[in-house]
Order: structure tokens, then C-alpha cells, then sequence
């Protein structure tokens, strides 16, 4: 009698724990997080994303299938990137302070906690064009400013982008013309 009870014990267990309910659950683990975000890996091969307010509430759940990355930039500024394929990203920002979330920018080259600086391209003609515009992250009615400069026909003629510690200006490195030739400008953001 004993033998049965110790054979049926544990196949008891196993028939018990392969009808749990737990047994389906989606387990997601986290794989990165910061003050105001967590990404987690979902089953399905997505992620999924919440970004917080100060106060720990969710202002945004969503899930994607394409690459992701999430940075805090200068204090309570979100920068949440995605990998559109063919080294295209799609930035959105959020600020935590005010809880607003900012427009989608492509081409960004460089931001702070108040501007962004990206290449604005024409969809119909993508080498022509082009220029430098420089706003508010959030709100393009307080700061707007765009610059026409003689950009090389490439994909990226921009090779580095940094504005000044105190916003006043943005330092651009550039290839320009037909030859490539490296240029180096400062656009000055003063109006």
C-alpha cells in the first residue's frame, strides 16, 4: 500500500500543477529601467514599455516588436527610441516635471532638456532640400529655427551635432558639396 502512495503522490502533483492556472501565465522579465520607465521581455517575442510620472503612475503602456531603447536626459527629460531598420529611429520625449509627451522626430542629431536639433527631409526628394531645424522638444511655438546649409549628397551628412552648455548655439560638423569637404559651423540660436 505504501508503494502505491508514494507512486501516486507525485503523479497526483504533476497532474495538480499542469492544470494550474499559473501554469499559462506570461512571464516577462525586466531588461531595463530607470527612475521614470521599465521595459520588460514579454513571451511573444515583444516588449513592452510603461513609462511613470514622478508620482509612480503609469503615463504610457505599450507594446512594440521593433528595437527599443529608453535614456533619462538632464534630470526628468525621457528619450524613448525606436529602431525602425535601416539605422532609422523614431525618438518621442517625455517630460516627467510636466507630464507631456512630445511630437515623433526622425533624423534627430543631437537635444537638451528644452531643444532638438534634427535634418527636416523631403519625402519626394531626400538629397535636396535638407535642412537643419532646431525647436522646442515640446512645444514649437516657443522656439522654431531652421537652417539651409550646403549638404553633401549622402544619407548622413552630419557627423557631429552638440549645442552650447547654455543653449545659445549649435555646433555642427558637417560634409558639404560635392567633394565631401568636412565643415564646421556654429548656428547661433539667439533670436
Amino acid at each position: 500500500m505504501k508503494k502505491y502512495l508514494y507512486i501516486l503522490l507525485p503523479v497526483l502533483f504533476c497532474f495538480l500543477t499542469a492544470c494550474s492556472p499559473y501554469s499559462n501565465l506570461k512571464q516577462t522579465q525586466i531588461i531595463d529601467s530607470g527612475k521614470y520607465y521599465r521595459i520588460y521581455k514579454e513571451n511573444d517575442n515583444q516588449v513592452r514599455y510603461e513609462i511613470y510620472n514622478p508620482e509612480g503612475k503609469i503615463a504610457l503602456s505599450e507594446k512594440t516588436d521593433r528595437p527599443i531603447e529608453i535614456n533619462t536626459i538632464r534630470g526628468d527629460i525621457i528619450d524613448i527610441g525606436f529602431g525602425m531598420g535601416t539605422g532609422i529611429t523614431i525618438h518621442k520625449y517625455y517630460n516627467a516635471n510636466e507630464n507631456i509627451f512630445s511630437g515623433e522626430f526622425t533624423n534627430v542629431l543631437t537635444n537638451s532638456d528644452k531643444l532638438i536639433a534634427y535634418i527636416e527631409v523631403s519625402k519626394e526628394t531626400p538629397f535636396e532640400n535638407r535642412k537643419v531645424v532646431v525647436q522646442n522638444i515640446f512645444d514649437k511655438s516657443l522656439f522654431y529655427e531652421e537652417f539651409k546649409l550646403d549638404f553633401s549628397n549622402v544619407d548622413t551628412p552630419v557627423i557631429e551635432a552638440e549645442f552650447s552648455k547654455d543653449g545659445a548655439s549649435l555646433l555642427l560638423t558637417y560634409l558639404s558639396g560635392e567633394k565631401q569637404t568636412q565643415t564646421s559651423e556654429i548656428l547661433d540660436l539667439t533670436v
